[in-house]
């Protein structure tokens, strides 16, 4: 990644608490660096509203033998366990050959929080995310 977008982006690693917690459960994949954009629908957070709108980020994406996680912008938007993401309603599709495409709902985060959350995050990993998420 270069400079100024891991300035202006951050790193987008994972924490070093998650990352040995998800070592701890076997870590099958990990992508840090990912570049890509948070797409936010209908958000109603405390103090942001918006119809739509379009950020860039820089993100970590985990998979482990118990969880799936996306983290970026100090923030975990997806931390669920892999055999839940039909109840929480999280879709990963791979649109392009190096596309990984995460949509879900706001209130997984925070139950009080509404929208609709797309990320599209730029890897070579991502038909592999895929392929071991929807089996």
């Amino acid at each position: 990644m270069n400079a100024l977008r891991r300035l202006l982006l951050g790193p987008g690693r994972l924490p070093d608490d998650l990352r040995t917690a998800l070592r701890a459960e076997g870590m099958v994949l990990l992508v840090e660096g990912a570049s890509g954009s948070v797409t936010y629908r209908n958000l109603k957070t405390p103090g942001r509203r918006a119809n739509w709108k379009r950020t860039a980020i820089s993100a970590a994406i985990a998979l482990s033998s118990k969880r799936f996680v996306v983290h970026a912008h100090r923030f975990k938007h997806v931390d669920v366990p892999i055999t839940d993401l039909a109840r929480f309603n999280i879709k990963v599709a791979n649109p392009a050959p190096d596309r990984l495409q995460v949509d879900y709902d706001l209130n997984t985060t925070n139950p009080t929080w509404q929208g609709q959350v797309t990320l599209s995050l730029k890897t070579e990993e991502a038909a592999r995310f895929v392929r071991t998420l929807t089996r």
